[in-house]
């Protein structure tokens, strides 16, 4: 590994090059700024939860009826939340989503069904209209990559940022290094987004597989626990969030045959989702998951979709265009013998991440105002690191705003940036590469070390928790982030694992503060206390907000009827 420290001045710098941090550069890059992406993958044009393709666009377009509107959305924002939501940032989010979706589109992206010329609306997961756009979305991530590269914004590829650079509560850069060469690089910024998703690999799923995910992999909270360990701000999360999935399959696969209409049966074949909620099937997926888990706790289990009551011309655009996301589940159903138009398919839970905890427009992770930043003056979220979230639209929307927050902060910034202690990047790259000379008798693996945190994420801190396995979780993590020095890395690739590894077991630890800190159960599988089984619409209408303290994570709250950023306390800084 080199010794020599590259450097990098930019205005912005943004990690992440998924649709977020993709979405938060193009304004920036419109607005004259100067823009490094740093991103873990290789091709900037496939890079995020949705690099491989999507199938479907959540968005208002204003196109007529009264619930494709604004204002109708953010009405119902608080049932769609049960009421723990940041109005101000979702509402800009939500007025914002017409303007995105047509700027996407001039991208050349193409959301219509090219059998009718027009936008295949559904409706999913509880929303009070068809929101959600049906489009062969295979290129949608590759349009917009192409945007970045096109508007000259620089990409480090293969690279990894392991610190948020503050100094007089202002950010100024990070530090980055890349696994394939060994390079490390200071990067100076006026403002830096944080775009790098959710919190996956966080618990064991039924294959035992690192990578078998029904998220990125790849996600692995970076962002969050960089910006914890700067002092920023993180809400929300104690929410979690699960799907189902064809059992056997690791991905997302069933969400467009429900909202097609198939049912959930269990094994008497009773559609039982009525039990749970008054909208059944059309509940929000957190509601969906729990009444599964529940059925299967009664020992009403197999659960299974089941398709065959639809009519063929709804099964046939089922096959030809609804899983235009996942190529692969044609062939698992093909290799399994399945045929979903004539036999109920089973289902099964996947594993947890740590997101919008199955609704939209409440995230997990970094509390941000109206213009996407966060409680660290220049330091700007976006994405499903964020503290609202919309799945692939909110990140796309989200990242446009914060790119237009950070072309509008920058401007204001008077005098010069601080100088990188250098003598301090030194000692983060040493402590970085003594995980390559641990010797052999005390060194773990990072796959050893993420299952013991999977296996207490699930035995204490998944779907079903309490106050007593939630605090024996605190202990146990605690005393595997005294083991994280004998994380052994092979080579540059595991260096990075190494760091993926810190990441997730330090998010688990602030899921597991934030899940003891709220004593009621709320939005089904997303936290559930079996010690406060109830909602406590009284006492708990409330966030909860975690941020580094002297010794370790500590807790406060804030009133869902306030902003979040009422929570913040930016300090005054020398260069502004």
């Amino acid at each position: 590994m080199t010794q020599k420290w590259n450097s990098l001045e930019t205005d912005v710098l943004v990690i992440g090059g998924g649709v977020a941090g993709c979405m938060a550069a193009i304004p920036a890059l419109e607005a004259g700024l100067s823009v490094v992406v740093c991103e873990k993958g290789k091709v900037l044009d496939h890079c995020g939860s949705v690099g491989c393709g999507v199938d479907h666009y959540l968005t208002i377009m204003e196109s007529g009826p009264e619930w494709d509107t604004p204002e109708f959305l953010i009405k119902h924002l608080p049932k769609l939340t049960d009421g723990i939501v940041d109005m101000a940032v979702a509402s800009r989010v939500i007025h914002e989503m017409p303007k995105v979706v047509r700027k996407i589109e001039s991208f050349g992206v193409n959301f219509k069904d090219p059998r009718f010329n027009d936008y295949y609306r559904l409706r999913s997961f509880g929303l009070p209209g068809t929101y959600h756009i049906n489009f062969d979305g295979t290129e949608f991530k590759k349009h917009i990559g192409k945007r970045v590269r096109k508007l000259k914004g620089s990409v480090l590829t293969r690279t990894m940022a392991v610190q948020i650079l503050v100094e007089d509560g202002q950010a100024y850069g990070a530090i980055v290094f890349n696994f394939r060469t060994g390079e490390w690089t200071v990067v100076r910024a006026k403002a830096v987004v944080l775009a790098a998703g959710e919190v996956n690999r966080i618990s064991l799923n039924a294959s035992g597989m690192a990578f078998d995910s029904w998220h990125c992999p790849y996600n692995t909270g970076d962002s969050q626990a960089m910006a914890y360990k700067a002092g920023a701000l993180l809400t929300n999360m104690e929410f979690v969030e699960t799907t189902i999935t064809p059992k056997g399959f690791s991905a997302q696969g069933l969400n467009a045959l429900v909202s097609e209409g198939a049912y959930f049966i269990n094994k008497s074949g009773e559609r039982f989702m009525f039990k749970y909620d008054e909208k059944g099937e059309n509940a929000r997926r957190a509601v969906i998951a729990d009444a599964v888990i529940n059925e299967y706790l009664l020992d009403n289990g197999p659960i299974y979709a089941d398709c065959r009551h639809l009519p063929e011309d709804i099964l046939d655009h089922m096959e030809a265009t609804l899983q235009i996301d996942r190529y692969t589940m044609p062939a698992f159903y093909e290799q399994k013998a399945l045929n979903f138009r004539e036999e109920p398919i089973e289902v099964s839970i996947s594993e947890l991440s740590i997101r919008r905890s199955g609704v939209y427009f409440r995230g997990s992770g970094l509390a941000v105002d109206t213009d996407g930043q966060t409680s660290i003056k220049g330091l700007f979220a976006a994405g499903d690191c964020a503290s609202v979230s919309g799945g692939i639209a909110g990140a796309a929307v989200l990242g446009h705003v914060a790119g237009e927050g950070v072309a509008s902060f920058i401007p204001k910034i008077n005098g010069s940036l601080p100088q990188i202690d250098m003598k301090t990047a030194d000692v983060i790259r040493e402590t970085a590469v003594k995980h390559m000379e641990v010797e052999e008798e005390r060194s773990i693996s990072w796959k050893s070390y993420e299952d013991e945190v999977r296996r207490t994420v699930n035995d204490y801190i998944g779907v079903r928790r309490n106050e007593a396995g939630l605090r024996h979780a605190l202990q146990t993590l605690h005393a595997l982030a005294k083991r994280e020095p004998d994380l052994k890395a092979d080579d540059l690739h595991g260096l990075m694992r190494v760091h993926e590894s810190s990441s997730i077991r330090l998010n688990a630890e602030l899921m597991a503060t934030a899940a003891l800190a709220r004593d009621e159960s709320r939005t089904g599988s997303s936290h559930y206390r079996l010690d406060h089984p109830e909602s406590d619409e009284t006492n708990w209408k409330k966030f909860v907000i975690v941020q580094k303290g002297s010794k370790g994570a500590e807790t406060s709250t804030l009133s869902a009827s306030e902003p979040l950023a009422a929570a913040f306390d930016r300090k005054s800084s020398a260069s502004t």
